[in-house]
């Protein structure tokens, strides 16, 4: 069964504060060509003087947004607000500091299984069968050659993100519990490389371009058969109480579709522009992490993808990176699915099938 891996696929190295961006386009210096302008299937009316702030990790929504020129004509303004993981994210939704938060699977049923019941699921990516771009890596001097040899030895991790829960999975996997068969190390996520890299820990969950500048650790596992590819745009369910942001977030939802959707016709310059220019990685690397995840597309929410959905919520039960059992169907809200499958099918993009 699938369950588990969030967290901002393909990510670079981690911020530890927030930045923001404007929504503007790049220069043809920075872009290097790469800027189209992509065809927006459905237009909203938006009050003149509307607002979003969009709070994302590591680029994941801006630099496809500013690369495609979604942003083009759009009827309000757009900022970009850079958080170092799924749980900061979540606080800037909160705290009213952003009106959308692209975060993965597994910090939703996290928070609300730690009592936060005022957000919710309005746009949904989805690609399972991928590694999700997750390696458990050892160190190549720890002694350690397969994932039962990591009993009593020190796995790091960021709590409360896809990472948490695709460690917990793996070592299920193979006989062992995180949280009593190893020495756990909690660290942030900018904290995991660096702490890996200082030989502080014996194993280390890592993203794809981490790996590569790790120097190509040995690779114990990855998110192959746990991860789902699911990333999501979340918003405090108050805010579309107002109909202005309303508005203002179904038109976002539509140009975020584009804007994923040009990833996939321009391989070569988003590798370029994210994995070369972004992550630090060479080209044939981003494009070996590339091929092999492909592109997350968006799916309207509806019964398949809030399925998959809940598959998360109960991989994080059934591995104890929660302690209840969520029910993911009241955090879900499909009432962007027309704008969605409008922009799929402007693109001609065919999502593939959720079921089995």
């Amino acid at each position: 069964m699938l369950f588990g891996g969030a967290g901002p696929r393909r990510c670079a190295v981690l911020l530890l504060v927030p930045l923001l961006f404007s929504a503007c386009g790049l220069s043809d210096d920075e872009s290097g060509g790469a800027i189209d302008t992509v065809q927006i299937a459905a237009k909203t009316e938006v009050p003149a003087g509307t607002k979003l702030v969009i709070a994302e990790q590591n680029g994941t929504q801006s630099l496809p947004w500013k690369l495609a020129n979604a942003g083009h004509d759009a009827p309000y303004e757009v900022d970009f607000a850079d958080f170092s993981g799924g749980a900061a994210v979540i606080e800037s939704l909160r705290s009213g500091a952003a009106d959308v938060g692209a975060i993965g699977e597994a910090p939703v049923p996290i928070a609300v299984d730690s009592g936060v019941t005022d957000l919710v699921t309005i746009g949904l990516q989805a690609n399972p069968g991928t590694s999700g771009g997750y390696y458990l890596v050892a160190r190549p001097d720890s002694g350690v050659k397969r994932i039962e040899d990591l009993r009593g030895k020190r796995v790091a991790y960021p709590p409360g993100s896809g990472r948490h829960m695709i460690t917990a999975a793996l070592l299920k996997r193979h006989g062992l519990d995180l949280r009593t068969d190893v020495h756990p190390v909690e660290l942030a996520g900018a904290e995991v490389v660096p702490t890996f890299a200082a030989d502080a820990v014996d194993a280390a969950i890592v993203l794809g371009n981490q790996y590569y500048q790790l120097g190509e650790p040995p690779i114990l596992g990855d998110g192959k058969g746990i991860n789902t590819g699911i990333q999501t745009l979340i918003v405090r369910r108050d805010v579309l109480d107002d109909p202005a942001k309303e508005a203002a977030i179904g038109d976002y939802v539509g140009r975020a579709v584009a804007a994923n959707n040009w990833k996939d016709t321009h391989s070569d310059q988003w590798i370029d522009q994210y994995y070369v220019a972004v992550q630090g990685i060479t080209f044939d690397q981003g494009r070996k992490l590339y091929d092999e995840d492909g592109i997350a597309s968006y799916y309207p929410i509806d019964a398949d993808s809030t399925a998959l959905f809940q598959t998360v919520a109960d991989g994080l039960y059934d591995t104890g990176t929660i302690k209840s059992h969520v029910d993911v169907k009241p955090y879900v809200d499909g009432r962007y699915n027309d704008i969605v499958t409008a922009q799929n099918e402007l693109d001609g993009v065919i999502p593939k099938s959720l079921t089995p």
